[in-house]
């Protein structure tokens, strides 16, 4: 099993003193997360329209430029097949290797892992916020459907496999955000370490990037770099405003403290 991010304590004392302040320091940057949360969303608002839809006047006809249609399409298929049958043990699978990638890539040692229809374990010599989190918000499939694809598109020197590696994309991302959202509703060891405020954050912002950047590629990838063009403006400014907010606050406060 992942060793806990947060582990409480089940005595007094000291090391009750240390996990409240480990949540106090969660709580805090879960605070510091989120107008990044924010950011994000505006970057793929300005963005999404440009990578999905034919511009007005085109005379495109559809609404959606192919890639679109072909990721919907793959999208549609997962939901549907999560209707008649959801693939517990397939997302369990993909879930601990999930953990098990990050595990590797952040040079932990990995001793065991399990998998079953109910549950599923990774034993390794550590973990951190990152590789706990991991699988609520990397998309394991889709991250290997568009390395195949960009493989594939290079060996034969043309886009002939764009349509199918969107429609794979979709599916792939379909059955990740439906599985995170169906497992995220149930109590889970894992966002409960780091605090929910905390955990939500991190999967919101981070999935945002690798879900929404998924997206994008597989409709051509000609917004991805719109997209963090708009993604570090938005950073700046969010931050920026919210540095003045605070040092408004800051100021309010000293001024109180001293006519008091």
């Amino acid at each position: 099993m992942l060793a806990p991010f947060f582990a409480r304590p089940t005595g007094r004392g000291p090391q009750e003193v240390t996990f409240l302040f480990s949540r106090f320091l969660a709580w805090g940057a879960a605070v510091a997360i989120l107008p990044a949360c924010w950011a994000v969303t505006r970057a793929f608002v300005r963005t999404v329209p440009g990578a999905f839809f034919h511009p007005p006047g085109s005379g495109g006809g559809w609404v959606l430029v192919p890639e679109g249609w072909a990721l919907a399409g793959g999208a549609a298929v997962y939901a549907l097949w999560h209707r008649l049958r959801p693939p517990g043990f397939l997302y369990t699978f993909v879930h601990e290797i999930t953990h098990l990638l990050f595990g590797l890539l952040f040079g932990k040692k990995v001793n065991r892992l399990v998998v079953s229809r109910e549950s599923g374990q990774v034993a390794m010599s550590g973990t951190n916020f990152l590789i706990t989190l991991a699988p609520y918000f990397f998309p394991f499939f889709a991250a290997i459907f568009l390395a195949a694809g960009a493989v594939a598109g290079w060996g034969a020197g043309d886009d002939r496999f764009q349509p199918l590696v969107s429609f794979l994309t979709g599916l792939a991302l379909s059955f990740h955000v439906i599985m995170t959202f169906q497992i995220l509703a149930t109590s889970q060891p894992d966002i409960d370490r780091g605090g929910r405020l905390f955990s939500w954050s991190v999967i919101y912002l981070m999935g945002a990037l690798f879900s929404g950047g998924a997206a994008l590629a597989a409709a051509g990838g000609g917004e991805l770099g719109p997209f963090w063009g708009e993604f570090i403006m938005e950073i700046r400014a969010v931050y920026a405003s919210a540095g003045k907010v605070i040092l408004e606050w800051i100021r309010i406060g000293i001024a109180w403290t001293a006519n008091g």
